[in-house]
């Protein structure tokens, strides 16, 4: 097989890589960064949205392995001591994809793992939203947030947006410091739709910043953003017996 590594800049030593890269080698793999099948994301879960967004053009063939050497390591399956078994027995663990989301304005798209954000730090963020080209709401507020399910736990979750089952292909949108007064009213709630939806901003967004993932684009020049769930999709390499139910219990609620 052909397996690549990412690794944030400083973030790990030399000689720690260069045994990564001897151990791929040392199980008769080919260690190819440039088209690989495999990548080894070594790191925490920006080490690994910094990954994929760097195989974007090729991710229809790129099977992610997302090491821990981070904190939470939500993404994460495997520690350093499961990689020679990784390695040498690639069919034994199971791939689970996942859809991207993407939003579209004067031609162009984006793409993201977690969620993609509107926001205006400087003034309030006046939005109208709508659902399939059904008016929704008149927004007043810090932003709008919209995320997939594998993004719901991600700053949806600290928003109080609801975390989602992996199984569903979904997104969920989610407002930041919403305005509430006589004079407006929006829906004060996170709001969860199928695959099929597609989610309508349109506004004054002279000064809005937009976030995907742990990318900022600024300087944006339509009124208009569009977003659908992607037919892009990331594959990440899991265990077996991977379970969301205990991923969630040992990232969020089991003490350490």
């Amino acid at each position: 097989m052909r397996i690549g590594l990412f690794v944030k800049e400083n973030k790990l030593s030399n000689e720690y890589v260069n045994g990564v890269i001897d151990k791929i080698k040392s199980h008769n793999h080919v260690f190819d960064n440039e088209n690989p099948q495999y990548v080894l994301s070594l790191g925490g879960d920006g080490t690994f949205l910094q990954a994929v967004h760097k195989y974007l053009d090729i991710l229809d063939q790129v099977i992610f392995i997302c090491v821990n050497k981070g904190n939470l390591g939500y993404f994460s399956d495997f520690l350093d001591e499961d990689l020679d078994d990784v390695l040498s027995n690639l069919d034994n663990y199971v791939v689970n994809r996942y859809r991207l989301l993407s939003a579209s304005a004067n031609g162009e798209t984006i793409y993201a793992v977690n969620e993609i954000r509107i926001e205006n730090p400087f003034h309030t963020l006046k939005s109208e939203v709508f659902i399939n080209n059904e008016y929704l709401e008149s927004f007043r507020g810090n932003g709008l947030v919209v995320s997939t399910a594998l993004g719901s736990t991600a700053y949806n979750k600290s928003l109080g947006g609801a975390i989602v089952d992996l199984s569903l292909e979904i997104m969920q949108m989610s407002e930041i410091a919403p305005i509430n007064n006589c004079m407006f009213e929006s829906l004060k709630s996170s709001l969860v739709l199928p695959d099929s939806a597609v989610i309508k901003f349109k506004g004054d967004f002279a000064n809005v910043v937009i976030g995907y993932d742990y990318l900022v684009k600024k300087d944006y020049k339509s009124n208009e953003i569009e977003f659908r769930l992607s037919d892009k999709k990331v594959a990440l390499l899991n265990k077996k017996d991977h379970s969301n139910t205990r991923k969630l219990n040992k990232s969020f609620i089991e003490r350490r």
